[in-house]
């Protein structure tokens, strides 16, 4: 019985570190996505600003 019972534990602890790792690896993607949406601002705003730039120079 109490081999039963270790490997039941044993399977949820697997379950668990499979489902954290999963998390984490979510937790980076939307980190990444985050980053990328906030480098497309980025440079959209500083090709505005180099527009109106080349604008005012003629």
């Amino acid at each position: 019985m109490n081999f039963y019972e270790d490997k039941e534990f044993e399977q949820k602890i697997e379950q668990i570190t499979d489902q954290f790792g999963y998390l984490l690896l979510d937790i980076i993607f939307m980190t990444f996505q985050k980053i990328n949406s906030e480098n497309q601002l980025v440079k959209e705003f500083l090709d505005a600003k180099l527009q109106v730039h080349k604008e005012e120079a003629f």
